[in-house]
């Protein structure tokens, strides 16, 4: 099943190649294949909506995929299935790159006969897209500074005591309304 998503540039069809389909959960978390880490905790196949096309010298690789995956909320720390999506946009070439680059990101180059793992290119997408932030949802409150309960389940009973803070004279004043 991972020689599908083995691509060989050399000799690709003048009409390029398409995916619209589900890789597997297994592949992408399994750690024996590739070189780029393994994702884990994913809730299941992921999609990919892809396109290999041929243009002179030129190999554009274009796409979408969606998928989810066991994320901590940073607000309550609650587990939850966090779905997240993605573009790929990448070129490559068959060859050694010239001398000088005006644009070094321009595209990927790649020695003859220019084999490209695909599991390894959605992997390097997944973690390009990575948040270090993530909420369960936007109504999340969070867990108590003071007791730690969380407030989107229980009611925070710490007592906290706000005196001391340096605006808690605010508190005090009365506006006319």
């Amino acid at each position: 099943m991972h020689q599908h998503w083995l691509v060989t540039l050399q000799g690709l069809p003048d009409s390029g190649r398409a995916w619209n389909e589900d890789v597997a959960r297994r592949l992408l978390e399994d750690t024996e294949h590739g070189t780029v880490d393994a994702l884990s905790g994913l809730c299941g196949d992921m999609h990919w909506d892809l396109s290999l096309e041929h243009q002179d010298d030129l190999f554009h690789l274009h796409g979408q995929w969606h998928g989810a995956i066991k994320r901590s909320c940073s607000r309550c720390n609650v587990e939850f299935d966090f779905q997240f999506d993605g573009r790929t946009e990448r070129d490559f070439q068959i060859g050694s790159p010239p001398d000088e680059i005006e644009n070094e990101n321009e595209c990927e180059y790649l020695v003859a006969p220019g084999r490209i793992d695909l599991l390894d290119v959605m992997r390097e997408e997944v973690w390009l897209a990575w948040k270090a932030d993530v909420i369960c949802s936007d109504a999340c409150k969070g867990l108590c500074p003071e007791c730690g309960c969380d407030l989107n389940t229980e009611t925070c009973q710490c007592g906290k005591d706000n005196s001391d803070h340096p605006f808690a004279a605010l508190g005090k004043l009365k506006l006319d309304a």
